[in-house]
């Protein structure tokens, strides 16, 4: 199996309660590939959205999140896990200069239009040689993905390329580029790459794939409410049995080297 799975199974039972299964999985991936990145404090988290991967990742840390979404920044505010919160968006929001001695931008930075703006503007808040974690998607993630490779087998390319079109659109995806060309735009900005980690290997991706349609309901109930779950109480109880059957799943699916993920891990020159 890849080293991503099983999934930590408090993680994953954390984000389940909030959060479709297609996203808790993801994000439970994401949380375990940099909880080995020592990040000092203050930490900026770009688009901090509901707070809970700072929560889980940084307990009892200094903070700060922003997020352009004031309803999502409410939400974080509840959940008491920054010491500060900003609403704005990051290309021109004023961030306090050479104040912040690591940041992270968890799958946010992909959605900004005006990337170099952006980039910018988290560097002049940085001290000099603070790490920087990025995690963005690979150019030809959806490729990766169950039904694309279904369809691509079958000879339906063009249906394998509009079923990850459409999922671009639904994820708001601005930048899809391969990991020299955040290399490029990082050292425009003033940072220096050190490393880039593939992640979310094929069974990862496979598995996101399946759990799409029935994580339906959650996608609407966002849009409608702003929450992906109505009643998270009721959630743990079948979170062990959702992990288990995806984990099932995933061990049937053979592995390759190709990733639905980057996690570049820069400093600020």
């Amino acid at each position: 199996m890849s080293s991503e799975w099983p999934v930590p199974v408090e993680d994953f039972a954390a984000y389940y309660a909030f959060t479709p299964a297609a996203l808790a999985l993801r994000e439970t991936v994401r949380l375990s590939a940099v909880r080995n990145i020592d990040l000092p404090e203050p930490i900026l988290d770009v688009g901090c959205g509901d707070g809970l991967f700072a929560r889980l990742a940084y307990p009892g840390r200094q903070v700060w999140g922003i997020d352009i979404n004031p309803n999502e920044v409410r939400r974080a505010q509840a959940s008491q896990s920054y010491r500060t919160l900003i609403v704005g968006s990051v290309c021109d929001v004023d961030l306090p200069t050479g104040f912040f001695k690591s940041a992270i931008a968890n799958c946010s930075l992909e959605h900004v239009p005006d990337l170099p703006a952006a980039l910018a503007n988290i560097r002049r808040s940085m001290q000099p040689g603070a790490p920087f974690v990025l995690i963005v998607p690979t150019p030809d993630w959806s490729r990766h993905l169950a039904i694309p490779a279904a369809l691509a087998k079958l000879g339906l390319h063009a249906i394998a390329r509009a079923y990850g079109d459409a999922l671009d659109k639904i994820f708001f995806h601005v930048h899809l580029h391969e990991d020299d060309w955040w290399r490029a735009r990082l050292d425009e900005a003033g940072f220096v790459t050190d490393e880039v980690r593939p992640l979310v290997r094929r069974s990862t991706s496979w598995a996101f794939d399946m759990l799409l349609l029935p994580s339906v309901i959650g996608f609407v109930t966002k849009k409608v409410t702003g929450r992906w779950v109505l009643a998270p109480g009721l959630r743990p109880f079948s979170a062990d049995i959702v992990r288990r059957l995806i984990t099932a799943v995933a061990d049937q699916i053979p592995d390759d080297d190709r990733a639905g993920e980057y996690l570049l891990l820069a400093r600020a020159k």
